[in-house]
């Protein structure tokens, strides 16, 4: 699990490239009703982007020249080609990571901004690094990828804003999900049931994906035909969106869809309402502070911190680990694990043919109810194998709690 920390690095700024940058109060205008603190509400801001292709680059731009506090910027895609021409790149830059070549510019046009990027799937990144940021945009084609980011945010009580295009018939999109007590809409919401037969069968478009010889399968739509104006022009309706928010302009953006017409220059605006039947996790995390690293602390006192004293009906989510009661080698017979294990680990080696024992499907747990751990509850995490958790969620009925580690929960991207 440390291993997924690699995916997430700091841009840093060559002394070479330091030059004078202008302060954002030499540009931004006096908005109406605008708040007194504006200034101070743009200091601190950190927004993580998800997609950093022709949208989710526009947007990143943007937010470095109103000089924000800190991005985050996911992609595990690279400059191609046909990149340039939707993207605000040169040729030069094309077989470069999305992720790293924009966060590279936006440290250059905001060096005060700390910038963060990943050019790896946001799959591979801790729920941690959404911990610290105040707004999420989702500008991807990524199936996957859009199901993590929209049950991530709904877990962290984050707003999500997502960009789109639709270049036949000149449409840009952004729907803005306020996820505030998971009774709203989520992007999953509106999943075909086209989209959720590619997402179950693991289908693979190979025209944005990564490399097939990737282990992890990328869900992709079709690749976006689109012109660059219509994606800037939709990355811009984001950013006005995003503005209104931050700094409380007009009337409420959020649970609304804004799309734009190119054809008939409409806009409509309209609700976003929850589909009941929707397959995302539609609770909220309440959070609540952490006394020691997770893996010092066992689970009834994580039960006890989230009131849930007595209660037998519950579950606990133990980051990305799954609890595996027995494992499974060559031999073919079980032995007893009782730990936490992360995604596609074994356990040790069978002492009888030397392969490695793997958890059994059938015995694995996540989340893992309170009455499969209920001989391990005073054991430290440390001791069952999840040493490195960063995080653990206690649930019981409608009502989950969430723990950060004192060393993840910092505010930042």
């Amino acid at each position: 699990m440390k291993n997924r920390i690699r995916y997430l690095r700091e841009v840093k700024l060559r002394s070479s490239c330091a030059s004078a940058v202008a302060r954002r109060e030499d540009r931004l205008p006096r908005f109406l009703d605008m708040p007194d603190d504006a200034h101070d509400r743009l200091d601190q801001l950190n927004v993580a982007i998800v997609g950093v292709g022709s949208v989710g680059r526009n947007a990143a731009l943007h937010l470095a020249r109103l000089q924000i506090a800190g991005l985050l910027l996911i992609d595990c895609g690279r400059l191609k080609a046909q990149s340039v021409l939707t993207h605000l790149i040169s040729p030069a830059d094309v077989s470069q990571p999305k992720a790293s070549n924009a966060g590279r510019v936006c440290k250059r046009v905001s060096p005060d901004t700390r910038v963060m990027v990943s050019d790896g799937t946001v799959q591979e990144l801790p729920l941690t690094a959404f911990a610290g940021v105040d707004v999420i945009f989702l500008a991807t084609d990524n199936l996957l990828a859009e199901s993590e980011v929209a049950q991530r945010a709904i877990w962290l009580g984050k707003p999500l804003i997502q960009a789109s295009v639709h270049g036949a018939t000149l449409v840009g999109q952004v729907r803005c999900f306020s996820n505030r007590d998971g009774q709203g809409a989520c992007p999953v919401c509106s999943f075909s049931e086209v989209e959720w037969n590619h997402l179950n069968l693991q289908t693979r478009f190979n025209c944005d994906g990564p490399p097939m010889g990737k282990a992890a399968a990328e869900i992709t739509k079709e690749p976006t035909m689109s012109t660059s104006f219509l994606c800037s022009t939709a990355a811009d309706l984001a950013l006005v969106q995003i503005l209104r928010y931050v700094l409380g302009l007009g009337a409420p953006v959020m649970d609304t869809m804004l799309e734009y017409c190119g054809y008939t220059h409409r806009t409509v605006v309209s609700p976003l309402v929850r589909n009941p039947e929707c397959r995302c996790d539609h609770t909220t995390y309440e959070r609540a502070p952490c006394p020691r690293p997770v893996p010092d602390c066992t689970l009834r006192q994580f039960a006890s911190l989230a009131g849930f004293d007595g209660e037998e009906l519950l579950s606990f989510r133990v980051d990305e680990m799954t609890y595996a009661e027995l494992g499974a080698c060559g031999c073919g017979g079980s032995r007893p694990l009782r730990r936490f294990v992360a995604d596609g680990a074994h356990v040790g080696r069978c002492r009888s043919c030397g392969a490695p024992v793997f958890p059994r499907p059938s015995d694995s747990h996540r989340p893992v109810p309170r009455s499969v751990v209920a001989d391990v509850l005073d054991r430290p995490l440390r001791d069952l194998g999840a040493g490195a958790a960063q995080w653990l969620a206690v649930r019981c009925g409608d009502r989950a709690v969430l723990f950060i580690g004192p060393e993840n929960g910092q505010k930042g991207a």
